[in-house]
């Protein structure tokens, strides 16, 4: 089984070379719905993560450390701490920055708008008005990479950014002064990166550009992208061959060809149902992925791949496939 998997994967892959040198990679032409796994879904579970402050000295990151080991020890996902033989290291480290204008700053700082005036008897005319503004604006950005302690392999790397910015405006220029309040400023941000922590530990769900083929069910099409994954779902496989798609050869359509003539059915298009196979793993893909689907669903698009002709399923195959095997990387799975 796994020798005959990846014959069908070399083979396929060997067959995009080939035919695929120096082609751009074709634009997707719809939207599906994924779930996508989390940040942190990269490190395996009940592991032992140690958090490392890249550096101690800036004000905020102990404190981040400190906040970001709380919140991924109460999800309990994997254990946070000192422990002896860290599976994972979290390097974090911040990066702050604000400005606030001065006098001078403040004097460039202007804006010219009309304002209407009414009169008592009604009448009225437009007065061009002049103001002058004063801004502060900061910005605190956490960012994390983690690594395998034992080959110290980055596995990810991303940040987690808040920002803030206040205008005053006022037409006398004396009064056009804003509050630069550093400390209160950096404490805020800070428990607004603390608060978008949880955003890391949860899956989502986002609409994915793909490549639909020109062949396959287009009510299933419709389905999958109106998000009525289940339904496409249970659609689709009453629509697939009755034989696993491993079992699809030329030969088995050319059989099934003189049944159909003998018994007066309708013919099986073999390019209509390697194209419903194709939405069928989608569909599978789109509900979320595990170890053991990411297998099973890697192995029919290259089967898909091996037996295609069209070209536009071809082309929607292959960019499925490098999709499943980038979300498979994020979760640790090898295929």
């Amino acid at each position: 089984m796994k020798l005959n998997r990846f014959l069908i994967i070399t083979t396929s892959l060997s067959f995009l070379l080939l035919a695929g040198c120096a082609v751009k990679r074709p634009t997707p032409n719809a939207e599906v719905n994924f779930e996508v796994p989390s940040k942190l879904s990269i490190i395996k579970k009940d592991s032992l993560l140690r958090v490392i402050p890249t550096t101690s000295t800036k004000k905020e990151t102990p404190g981040f450390a400190r906040e970001l080991a709380a919140k991924l020890n109460h999800a309990g996902y994997f254990k946070v701490g000192n422990g002896p033989n860290p599976r994972y290291v979290l390097n974090l480290d911040t990066f702050w920055a604000d400005r606030c204008d001065n006098s001078k700053q403040t004097s460039y700082n202007v804006r010219y708008y009309k304002k209407p005036i009414e009169n008592k008897d009604g009448s009225g005319h437009d007065i061009m008005v002049k103001d002058y503004g004063a801004s502060y604006t900061a910005a605190l950005v956490g960012g994390v990479s983690i690594y395998q302690i034992n080959n110290l392999e980055p596995l990810a790397y991303f940040n987690v950014v808040a920002k803030d910015t206040k205008w005053v405006r006022e037409q006398n220029k004396n009064k056009a002064k804003v509050s630069c309040d550093t400390k209160g400023t950096r404490s805020k941000l800070m428990a607004e990166i603390i608060k978008n922590i949880d955003g890391l530990l949860s899956k989502e769900r986002r609409n994915v550009p793909v490549i639909f083929p020109s062949g396959g069910d287009t009510e299933a099409k419709e389905l999958i992208l109106s998000n009525q994954i289940k339904k496409a779902h249970k659609k689709l496989e009453s629509l697939v061959t009755p034989v696993p798609l491993s079992d699809l050869t030329p030969a088995r359509y050319e059989q099934w060809e003189k049944e159909a003539e003998l018994n007066q059915t309708p013919k099986r298009v073999m390019s209509e149902d390697l194209a419903n196979f194709y939405l069928l793993y989608m569909t599978k893909e789109a509900r979320g992925i595990s170890e053991q689907s990411a297998e099973i669903i890697h192995d029919g698009y290259a089967r898909i791949l091996l037996l295609a002709e069209d070209k536009t399923l071809i082309n929607a195959t292959a960019d499925s496939m490098a999709r499943l095997e980038e979300t498979a990387k994020r979760l640790g799975i090898m295929l």
